[in-house]
This record gives C-alpha cells, sequence and structure tokens, in this order.
C-alpha cells in the first residue's frame, strides 16, 4: 500500500500571493511602459497658477496681507512678527512660514490669486531693524526704520492683572485712528493712504458694534519731539456704571458671598460702597455712552449706560519713515529722509533704469523669437513626417494594386 497522504490546507497568503503575481506584473508592464513613453519626450510644465481675479466681487473683498520676516532676524524680532499678524487679523495668513529661498517675487506670484494687496516684511542689518510695507503687485514701497518695540509679552510681564485676549477678539477687523498725519507733505500723506487701506472701511449703516472689539492707533509725532509714527493696539471693554462693588460681586462671581457679620443685605452693599475702578463711578461723562445694540460682557445690553474703556495688548512700535520707493522693493527712490539726490545724481539713476528695463524688454523679446523658432521648426518636422508616411501609404497601395493587375 502506498501511504496516506494528506492534503494540506492551502495558505491564504500563498493564494493571494499567487493570485495577484500576474496582476503586479501587469500593473508593473504597464506602469514601466508609461514612464518609457513619458521619458521619450520633453515634460511640458502646464500652468500651475490661476490667473488674478479683476473682477468686481475681487475688489468688494477686504484687503489682505501677508506678514513674514526676510533674511536673518532674531527671536525677538520673529516674536514681533507674530504680534504683527494678530494687528491684522482676521485678513492674514498665521500660519505663514516664509523660507531663506524664498523671493518677493515668489509671494507677489500667488499674492494675486489669493487677493493679498499687502505685504509687511520685517528684516534686520547690523545698522538698525526695518518694516516694509508694500502694496502688490506693482507698489509702491514704504521703508520704515524700527527705532524701538516692545512685544505683547512684554506689556503683559509688567501689568498686574494683564488681559487675556480670547479667539472671538481676533475674528472681527480692528478700528483705525490716525491721528497728526500732515497732508501737505507727500511723504506723509502716502504713509497715511497706505496705512489706511490696510484695513477695510466701515459701514455705518450695517456695523454691528459687538463686533469692534480692538482698536489700531497710529499717531504720526510733530517733529519737535523728534517725529515718527507710533502704532499701539487696544481692546475695548464695556461696563454698567453707577455699580457699587457689592452689587458687581453679586453678579459677576458664581459663588454666594459670605453675609455672616453682616445683619441684612443692605448691610453687606452698603459697607462694601464705593465704586471699583472698571464700573465706571468716576469716569468721566465723556467715556459714558448708552448702547444702541447689545455688546460684549455683563450688563452690557441695549440702551445701558456703560463706560468704555481701553487696555492695551501690544506691541508697541515707533517708526521711522526713511524711503519710499516707485515699485516692488525697487525703482525709483520718490523721498529718502537721509540723502537728498542732485538733478545729475537723479538723471544718471534715471538712464540707469531705463537701461536695464530695455535689456530686460530686450531679453525677453530673443526668448520670445527663439520660442517661435523652435515652434515652427516642431511644426515643420511635424509636416515632414505626415508627408512621408502619407507617401509610404500611397506606395504601398500602388503595389497592391499591380499584384491584383499580374493575378
Amino acid at each position: 500500500r502506498w501511504p496516506i497522504r494528506r492534503r494540506l490546507p492551502r495558505r491564504r497568503g500563498a493564494q493571494a500571493r499567487t493570485s495577484s503575481a500576474p496582476r503586479n506584473l501587469a500593473l508593473a508592464s504597464r506602469g514601466g511602459a508609461e514612464m518609457a513613453r513619458r521619458k521619450q519626450g520633453r515634460r511640458i510644465k502646464r500652468k500651475t497658477q490661476k490667473e488674478t481675479d479683476t473682477s468686481d466681487q475681487a475688489s468688494e473683498l477686504p484687503p489682505r496681507a501677508f506678514v513674514f520676516s526676510k533674511g536673518k532676524v532674531s527671536a525677538p524680532l520673529k516674536a514681533l512678527v507674530n504680534d504683527l499678524k494678530g494687528v491684522m487679523s482676521p485678513n492674514t495668513a498665521r500660519a505663514l512660514k516664509a523660507q531663506r529661498r524664498n523671493k518677493i517675487k515668489d509671494f507677489v506670484d500667488v499674492a494675486g490669486s489669493l487677493h493679498v494687496s499687502f505685504f509687511l516684511i520685517v528684516s534686520s542689518t547690523e545698522q538698525s531693524s526695518y518694516l516694509r510695507l508694500v502694496r502688490s503687485p506693482r507698489g509702491p514701497t514704504l521703508t520704515f526704520r524700527i527705532r524701538s518695540y516692545a512685544l505683547a509679552a512684554d506689556l503683559a510681564a509688567t501689568l498686574r492683572r494683564p488681559y487675556s485676549a480670547g479667539n472671538a477678539v481676533w475674528q472681527s477687523n480692528p478700528l483705525l485712528v490716525l491721528s497728526d498725519f500732515d497732508q501737505s507733505q507727500q511723504e506723509q500723506s502716502l504713509a497715511a493712504t497706505m496705512l489706511r487701506n490696510l484695513f477695510p472701511p466701515i459701514n455705518v449703516q450695517t456695523l454691528q458694534i459687538s463686533a469692534c472689539r480692538r482698536i489700531v492707533m497710529l499717531h504720526q509725532r510733530p517733529g519737535e519731539e523728534g517725529g515718527g509714527v507710533e502704532l499701539r493696539q487696544y481692546v475695548i471693554k464695556a461696563a454698567p456704571t453707577n455699580v457699587s462693588r457689592g452689587i458687581k460681586k453679586l453678579t459677576r462671581g458664581n459663588r454666594v458671598p459670605s453675609l455672616g457679620r453682616y445683619g441684612s443685605m443692605a448691610d453687606y452693599l452698603a459697607g462694601r460702597g464705593g465704586y471699583s475702578s472698571e464700573s465706571g463711578g468716576e469716569t468721566d461723562d465723556d467715556e459714558k455712552v448708552d448702547l444702541p445694540q447689545d455688546y460684549v460682557g455683563r450688563g452690557a445690553v441695549r440702551d445701558q449706560r456703560v463706560g468704555v474703556r481701553l487696555h492695551e495688548i501690544g506691541p508697541r512700535l515707533s517708526l521711522e519713515l526713511v524711503k519710499v520707493q516707485e515699485g516692488v522693493c525697487d525703482g525709483a527712490v520718490l523721498f529718502h529722509a537721509e540723502r537728498t539726490k542732485t538733478e545729475e545724481e537723479a538723471a544718471e539713476d534715471a538712464a540707469r533704469r531705463q537701461a536695464r528695463i530695455d535689456a530686460k524688454d530686450a531679453r525677453r523679446k530673443a526668448q520670445e523669437q527663439n520660442v517661435a523658432r523652435k515652434r515652427a521648426a516642431k511644426d515643420e518636422k511635424a509636416a515632414r513626417r505626415k508627408r512621408r508616411r502619407a507617401g509610404a501609404g500611397e506606395g504601398e497601395g500602388d503595389s497592391d494594386g499591380d499584384g491584383s493587375d499580374d493575378g
């Protein structure tokens, strides 16, 4: 007798590998053929960027800005960039991180599709730090020297009870206050216009006061005080006026206060009489308003008389306008605070810029001619190939016809 052999079950893995092997081979061969076909010709890069939307809908969007640093900057300046992103919120990319290999042209290329119209660029040299305000895509560029600055964290460290701004504060546009800009001076007028256009305008007819949570103040100091532009940022708070501390503690806290040493509720309220610093008992009448709408905070309801308080949250910036350029970080210098050019120097600079523009146009025309020449040669080559194939087809047809006649 032959020995009985038990038939072992086939493993699933082996069956899967056996069944999928032809398919994998087919996919591999197909992929290899596609790669071979792809490598035969030159890869043509398709247009990846969308065209800039110039419709009326794009013009109605609020102004947007990129805030980033350029070059090698210190850690405090990087923190200042983050604070400036908070100032420009919510119309900025807070997660934007620029790399060293990124050029200004890269930001200009993507700004059109994202409807970004301003750049705030922080840079540093051995002499000083600078903040450039750029209008994209054609300029102008305002260069400010940063005289001094204080971060939001520095201001919070100096306060006994610092104000912690929640996420809702950054979800609405700030109110802009421009002060003491001299419109008779061209550089100050241009700076005021650029700074005003950084923030969206206010429509008083449709404004919801609950969205007014911040104020950005830009003050032009007079020349007697050293000149320059001062930047401050505040949070608006509204609290009911003529409210004693006892009543405020009852309405604000979640726990019932200890009343063991008071004979009645009136004694508690009278014993803790007076007004707190936030209740507005000592607030001037100019700082008291009647709310036309509901506002943020306890007791800030419609038709309630409240006292308005501003809490500074930073950053602080002291800027000095040093240069105005015509283009995007390039072009003719329209204003310089430390250098005045003569007519001959201005003419030489204009001639140098014009020569650079002419050379660029010449290179562009030469490139267009080369592209047209190569395209024409390619079309001629394709036409010759087509004629050769057509002639070969006619020759085969004639030979087949001759063979049939002989038969």
